[in-house]
């Protein structure tokens, strides 16, 4: 089959046209090349059409080819085209002043065939990698800002839905004929949508998270009126029916004395523990107990979350990575993967345990205030 592929393009640029000739003679069934007899006809063909590769001799009048390779590499429209000396003048000086002007090698006339021919392949080879290189990095440039953009519009659209969810529940919690528990319910109703307004304002984190350029505001926080409104919260939700949680420290149910500082950021706890307490619940058959449990130690703070029911053996090696989840409805495996997220940045741990009786068994381990 015919090949209809454009041949690449090689500018030889010398004054001597027998020099050119045999190049041609050993480039032109491959490549397209070019002549240019001087360093200034030469800049103005590549003014107009940039080649793939440039063969330069030194050795031309009014402007040598040293000179021709300084321009080139100072104009950033034709820094990135290589250049390969090819002349009589074969001291070490010469050849290092070659690359010290940005040129790929160096090659000594007489010129040998073979030679030339894999040198220029080699650097048209290595050339086309850095194109491609550089395409796919503006490739992932671009979606970057698509999923910034993206971020935005969907915080922007979600927050006017919520702004009813959290302002309605003041209106009415107004009315004098509410019961204690109408009006607990309530106070729940707005805190949830609060939380859910935090998490949408931090979406655009997680990709700060995952590059590593999260600015972590960690301050003394209480874990356990945290945990509280998160165990509360999930407590009230349909996944939560017939299922109890019990929340404990040091071994002992938490108590209203009990305090607990770690050195984290509460606005990366919130959705972690929400995620990881939401999954204990979901993954617990009807009327079983979710264990909460926090201890302490010199060396740091650990939240043990422990449900009936052992996670798949297929993904319990990969249970935190990205996109894996396995028998939930509409699960998306980001969960899981946000939560390890929210532990490391904290300069903190997580990972899984399976236990005998078909139990499982999460560990967030959290920096102690000493």
């Amino acid at each position: 089959m015919e090949d209809n592929t454009p041949k690449q393009v090689i500018l030889a640029i010398d004054d001597t046209y027998a020099n050119i000739d045999v190049i041609k003679g050993i480039l032109a069934e491959d490549y397209f090349v070019q002549a240019a007899p001087s360093g200034k006809m030469a800049l103005r063909i590549i003014e107009k059409k940039k080649p793939d590769l440039i063969l330069l001799d030194i050795m031309m009048p009014e402007m040598d080819g040293y000179e021709v390779c300084r321009q080139l590499k100072a104009n950033p429209d034709t820094a990135d085209i290589p250049v390969i000396f090819v002349t009589a003048k074969s001291e070490d000086s010469d050849e290092t002043k070659g690359f010290d002007l940005g040129a790929v090698d160096y090659i000594t006339k007489p010129v040998k065939a073979p030679i030339l021919l894999v040198r220029v392949a080699n650097h048209l080879r290595q050339r086309q990698m850095q194109i491609e290189l550089e395409q796919k990095n503006d490739v992932l440039e671009e979606v970057a800002r698509l999923r910034d953009d993206v971020e935005h519009i969907t915080r922007h659209d979600l927050k006017t839905p919520l702004n009813m969810i959290i302002g309605a529940p003041r209106v009415i919690a107004d009315n004098k004929f509410l019961t204690e528990q109408e009006q607990h319910l309530l106070k729940s109703i707005g805190q949830a949508g609060q939380n859910m307004l935090h998490m949408i304002n931090s979406t655009l984190d997680m990709y700060k998270m995952e590059s590593g350029t999260y600015p972590l505001q960690a301050t003394s926080t209480d874990l356990i009126p945290l945990l509280q409104r998160v165990i509360e919260e999930v407590c009230t939700s349909q996944l939560a029916k017939g299922k109890k949680p019990l929340f404990c420290f040091q071994g002992k149910e938490v108590g209203e004395q009990d305090k607990l500082f770690a050195l984290v950021e509460e606005m990366l706890c919130y959705p972690m523990f929400a995620n990881l307490i939401l999954n204990a619940f979901e993954a617990s058959p009807e009327g079983a107990t979710v264990e909460i449990d926090l201890e302490a130690d010199d060396t740091g703070i650990a939240v043990k979350i422990t449900n009936q029911g052992a996670v798949p053996e297929s993904i319990r090696d990969t249970f935190f990575d990205k996109y894996v989840t396995e028998g939930k409805f509409n699960g998306t495996g980001l969960g899981t993967y946000s939560a390890r997220l929210c532990a490391e940045t904290q300069q903190g741990a997580i990972d899984i345990e399976v236990l005998e009786e078909d139990r499982t068994r999460i560990v967030v381990v959290l920096p102690l205030i000493k």
